[in-house]
């Protein structure tokens, strides 16, 4: 038992100091920068556009969206291809080598992957406070609210995230599949124009995934109560939105580490240098 929290401590060190490294690389604070202006952009130019029976502006409805995707995308894609990279690497293999070393590695990506979508989020609140009149009417209740359904929703999305990553074997597939994956996600979960709007197959499918429930819950924290008829069903269904994102925090808590050991005992020095040289070889 002490070994297991020896490799998780060590793997929550290995995870803040790459987190602290990455805001000292031009090239990760340039994608923070890029992604965080691209959103600033959207909401400025919705701040002035209203919600029809809403009562509120275009900039306010989409706002939680805009948070729920930066975030999942943190944890679904940036970790999945992390995870992937060091695998073809062999960075995997020598943690699998290492006492308790899976533990210790899913910590560290984890700890990384949080603080990132940590990160993210204070980059967009920040301006978005700024541009958005009366973001924050719902008080400290509402902001509360609105960071326990982030948090839960992260917590299911990481786990999403290290599953994905063991299932592909190169970042390549991660980046290609995945974006088209997460794109479509995106496009059927609500997280920018009403899903009550959209037909009931859309409707259906969107409600299956997690990213439908962490807008609803967000935006149960931020809008006024008039704001509800906009969704389906005019509720905010608070219990179905922590039933489902806790639901699908515990699946990925269980699948994650089952698919990294199977991947690990597939594992070879020969395997890996075969990937390391397929991959050189496209450069």
């Amino acid at each position: 038992m002490n070994g297991v929290v020896h490799a998780v401590r060590c793997g929550v060190r290995r995870g803040v100091t790459e987190f602290a490294n990455s805001l000292r690389s031009p090239q990760d604070i340039g994608y923070y920068v890029i992604g965080t202006l691209v959103f600033v952009v959207v909401l400025y130019l919705n701040q002035d556009n209203e919600v029809e029976g809403a009562g509120i502006s275009a900039a306010l409805l989409i706002f939680p969206g805009v948070l729920a995707m930066a975030a999942s995308f943190s944890a679904l894609i940036g970790l999945a291809t992390l995870v992937s990279t060091e695998r073809e690497d062999g960075t995997l293999l020598r943690c699998k080598a290492l006492p308790h070393g899976l533990q210790g590695y899913v910590a560290g990506q984890v700890t990384r992957t949080l603080l990132e979508a940590l990160f993210t989020v204070l980059l967009l609140v920040v301006p978005a406070t700024l541009i958005i009149d009366d973001l924050w009417s719902t008080g400290v209740g509402g902001a509360l609210r609105m960071a326990a359904v982030l948090a839960l929703g992260l917590v299911g999305c990481v786990a999403l995230g290290l599953a994905v990553g063991s299932f592909f074997k190169n970042p390549r597939s991660v980046g290609g599949w995945g974006f088209l994956v997460v794109g479509a996600l995106v496009a059927v979960s609500g997280l920018f124009s009403p899903l009550a709007a959209m037909p009931a197959w859309v409707q259906s499918v969107g409600q299956a995934f997690p990213l439908y429930w962490m807008g609803l819950g967000m935006r149960a924290g931020v809008l006024p109560d008039q704001a509800v008829v906009v969704e389906i069903g005019e509720s905010w269904r608070a219990w179905e939105t922590f039933g489902v994102l806790g639901a699908w925090a515990v699946v990925g808590m269980v699948l994650a580490p089952l698919l990294l050991r199977r991947m690990a005992r597939r594992e070879s020095g020969s395997g890996m240098q075969e990937r390391r040289e397929s991959a050189l070889q496209r450069v």
